[in-house]
């Protein structure tokens, strides 16, 4: 595993996965990604289980996301695969870390950078592919765990659906507390599979479900972003996206509704929150000709063409007060985060990461 740190942040990362995050705020030490059971254990695992799965923790970079191919894994070698160090960069303001991906991914050579700045409490990530070929659903599949509930907020969206059916239909197996498929434009009022209402600002929602929602940008968007206020746990969790690249946010809800292995009902109160460039969402014939309603659903590479996909996470202490971020914009050299009560909190933050 590769310890990559910067002043008052720290990450380990180890076969594609992002964990063993540690932010050092006001002599608090903050750590909000997951890490399933069966990691924190140490217990093996059968081979017929994905790599990713075995090693369920913190956040990695699907492609293609939430699918598999003979002889590839679900999520895609970038989740499964083997990351070559290719460079380390570290000047006056952090540290730089270059990866190669060994395998290739439709037929792209993909680089990852991860970013540390020295004060910054932001993980900055930049995954470019060199050529390839066709259209590539993508994601970051960032996992925290809040036992205590957290409140999410999200940028202005298009729209809210599940997908065409449950994650989990099979009682023996498991069971989804969410109706599928819907459309939906309220957070708040998200139909049940038991005929009432959900309120997903609030997680969790529910006991015993695991349940999954596409929230789709508006067109128009250029920077997205989602949080998730977790007083118990105390931090706030937010992630800044370029939205022409992953222009929906996933909600992956696992509280225990899985009863098959390795699950086994143990998985709880974890809370993904997916930017993606995906069409779980959609209808078969909805999925042409690559967009819809006027938002891409897939990342398009092409042999002669370089394609860029840019992500931010990080973690804050919950100031006194706070209960859910209204708005998180950028200023100079720095992210705002505001809260519904009128308070802001100015965070360093570089601003070119997603201006290019």
């Amino acid at each position: 595993m590769d310890i990559i740190s910067s002043a008052g942040i720290s990450i380990g990362f180890d076969r594609g996965i992002i964990h063993d995050l540690a932010i050092e705020v006001g002599g608090k030490t903050l750590r909000p990604l997951h890490r399933a059971p069966w990691v924190v254990s140490g217990e093996a695992l059968p081979d017929s289980i994905a790599p990713v799965e075995r090693r369920l923790a913190g956040d990695f970079f699907c492609a293609p996301f939430a699918q598999s191919a003979p002889g590839v894994p679900i999520h895609g070698w970038p989740a499964n695969g083997t990351w070559q160090r290719a460079e380390t960069m570290e000047d006056a303001g952090g540290t730089s870390v270059v990866y190669e991906l060994r395998e290739s991914v439709s037929g792209a050579k993909l680089t990852k950078k991860i970013a540390l700045r020295h004060g910054h409490p932001v993980v900055y990530q930049t995954h470019v592919f060199e050529g390839g070929q066709g259209s590539l659903p993508v994601a970051h599949h960032a996992m925290l765990h809040v036992p205590g509930g957290a409140r999410l907020s999200f940028s202005p969206k298009q729209d809210g659906r599940t997908p065409p059916e449950a994650l989990e239909s099979d009682p023996a197996r498991g069971r989804s507390a969410l109706a599928y498929p819907q459309r939906f434009a309220d957070l708040s009022k998200v139909r049940a599979v038991d005929g009432g209402h959900a309120d997903l600002r609030s997680y969790p929602f529910d006991t015993d479900h695991e349940d999954l929602v596409v929230l789709t940008e508006r067109p128009e968007a250029r920077i997205g972003w989602s949080a998730a206020v977790a007083p118990t746990q105390g931090f706030i969790f937010f992630a800044l996206k370029d939205t022409r690249a992953l222009p929906q946010t996933v909600l992956w809800m696992s509280n225990g509704g899985r009863c098959y292995a390795p699950w086994n009902s143990r998985h709880i109160a974890v809370l993904g929150i997916e930017e993606a460039a995906t069409a779980l969402h959609l209808a078969p014939e909805e999925m042409r000709p690559g967009k819809a309603n006027g938002v891409p659903f897939a990342l398009h590479l092409e042999p002669a063409r370089t394609t860029a996909v840019r992500y931010a996470f990080g973690a804050v202490p919950v100031p006194p007060g706070w209960s859910e971020i209204a708005d998180i914009r950028l200023g100079e050299d720095v992210v705002v985060l505001a809260d519904r009560s009128g308070s802001e909190r100015s965070l360093p933050f570089d601003t070119g990461f997603l201006a290019d």
